[in-house]
């Protein structure tokens, strides 16, 4: 039984990876996550924890408001 040559995914090695943006790192490791590249996506989540403002803080969500507004105008 032949298996298929991995093709574009054995071009990327963690030197390259390095060398780009974060924005492009991590549309990287979505793509990667999303096609099944667990290696290439571990790769760059490495890389973004590393990196100062790599991982995007998780924001809270805002608390609905129940009324309108009340403004005071003494």
């Amino acid at each position: 039984m032949a298996f298929l040559p991995r093709g574009r995914v054995a071009k990327w090695d963690r030197e390259k990876i390095d060398t780009l943006g974060t924005p492009e790192l991590r549309q990287l490791m979505a793509n990667a996550e999303r096609l099944g590249e667990p290696e290439i996506a571990a790769m760059c989540k490495e890389i973004l924890v590393a990196r100062p403002r790599g991982m995007p803080t998780v924001r809270k969500a805002r608390a609905k408001r129940t009324g309108p507004a009340v403004i005071d105008m003494k």
